[in-house]
This record gives structure tokens, sequence and C-alpha cells, in this order.
């Protein structure tokens, strides 16, 4: 018998990148996270609307039209237009910018 392994799902709008860097972490410890507010959450643990921050960022997948970023538990879609305006404001053009480095 095969074990499947599913992640849950949902949408991440009014989002943002996070990470634990306060300058004393080796570059190779940095986790980067994301936060927003949570809709369409495939547990229906979350009202939609609610604030989430996610566990460390795993995998992105550029889908053309959106991001599928996937931590530990969870793929979020993200989309340019719902970049939170203060992060944007901050760091333009976050959405382009959303990627795994490469090493």
């Amino acid at each position: 018998m095969e074990t499947v392994n599913t992640l849950n799902t949902a949408v991440l709008k009014c989002w943002s990148v996070t990470s634990n860097n306060n300058g004393f972490i080796a570059p190779e410890l940095v986790e980067y996270r994301l936060r927003g507010r949570i809709y369409d959450d495939s547990r229906c643990l979350f009202p939609d609307g609610s604030r989430v921050r996610t566990s460390p960022i795993q995998k992105i997948t550029d889908c053309g039209t959106h991001k599928l970023v996937e931590t530990i538990s969870t793929i979020y879609s993200v989309y340019a237009a719902d970049v939170d305006p203060e992060y944007e404001k901050a760091f333009p053009n976050a959405y382009k910018r959303l990627n795994m480095k490469r090493s």
C-alpha cells in the first residue's frame, strides 16, 4: 500500500517575508517565512482574513500568474497584487524577487 503525503493549501493576501536574521545568525541558518492574511484554508483551522505567520519556506514555484510557496505542511498561493503595501514600499518588486536563493 502506497502512502500519499498531501499538503494543506491556502491563499495568502497582504503578505510579506520575515526572517529570524538578527545579524548574529550564520547565513545558512536563516529561516524565511511569510506572514499575512490567510484565505481558503483547506484545513479550516483559520477563518478567512486571520493573520498568520508560516513555518519556514521550503520551496517556491513560479506558476506564471502566481507563486506557490511550500512550507512544512502547507502550500500557499501568493499573487503580485496581494503584497502588503507597506512591505512593497520598503522592498520594491517584492513579488518578482520572491524566490529561493540558488547555491
